[in-house]
């Protein structure tokens, strides 16, 4: 069509098409180019870290599909009364024990103190019981890659039809009271799946015990200018593993948590 132009990336407005063989060698040195820095976030020091209370039903299988993707695990066992501890141990990952059970949160706080003093870059952070598929890592990955975020969290957001409805309304109301809060997107505040920059946590001054530490990295995160992203994820739900979520009293520190931090 007269007048019309063509604007491809890596190539100057025009009336002309640019011909096959341009089109071919710009898609094949973008390709190259992302296929580099893939290759260059891949090789960074990625140490997983699985925070459990008595996991032991579930906790070698997790340990054992997490290996696919991940070659450093540190398994946190926080105060377990049952074979936690021996099941790390038997699956030969690095573990560290509280004597008694303090919470995901100060379980989490450990395990990046352990990443920190190690050296390593980034963490991802993954339930003991099963809920998330390890098998999402690489997408983890590939998202790190196309956005550079400093924090990637699992995002639930298709998958509320098989969520519990307390979870869900949960979910809903501290995702959208976060978003207006902080002026950003949140599309899934609870999510415990996350992909996180080290460098990121060592600048940040966390303080929760329990659950509600997850909404605090992301308050905390954004208002430091840290970058945030979302990746889909599919959890496993109606298990009986026992929920270690009290609703009335974590709902309570979760929004005595926010009104402290605004």
């Amino acid at each position: 069509m007269r007048g019309s132009f063509f604007a491809i990336p890596g190539f100057a407005a025009t009336t002309k098409p640019p011909s096959y063989f341009a089109c071919f060698v710009r898609a094949f040195e973008i390709g190259v180019a992302f296929g580099r820095k893939t290759r260059q976030i891949i090789s960074m020091k990625l140490l997983a870290v699985i925070p459990a209370y008595n996991a032991g039903l579930y906790l070698g299988k997790v340990i054992d599909d997490v290996k696919r993707h991940v070659r450093d695990i540190l398994v946190i066992d926080d105060g377990s009364t049952d074979d936690t501890g021996a099941t790390a141990i038997t699956r030969g990952v690095n573990l560290i024990r509280n004597e008694t059970n303090k919470g995901k949160g100060a379980a989490l706080k450990r395990g990046f103190e352990y990443a920190i003093a190690g050296g390593h870059e980034w963490v991802i952070t993954i339930d003991s019981d099963g809920q998330h598929d390890p098998a999402y890592i690489p997408a983890f990955i590939s998202t790190l890659a196309a956005t550079r975020a400093d924090m990637i969290i699992g995002s639930r957001k298709g998958n509320l039809a098989d969520m519990p409805f307390d979870r869900r309304c949960s979910n809903y109301l501290t995702s959208r009271i976060l978003s207006w809060l902080l002026g950003a997107r949140i599309e899934d505040s609870q999510s415990g799946f996350r992909l996180m920059s080290v460098a990121m946590l060592a600048s940040l001054n966390l303080t929760s015990e329990g659950y509600q530490l997850e909404s605090e990295l992301i308050i905390k995160a954004v208002r430091a200018g840290f970058k945030i992203a979302f990746v889909p994820v599919k959890v496993v739900y109606g298990r009986n593993f026992p929920s270690s979520i009290r609703n009335i009293e974590d709902t309570y520190r979760w929004v005595r948590m926010v009104l402290e931090e605004m």
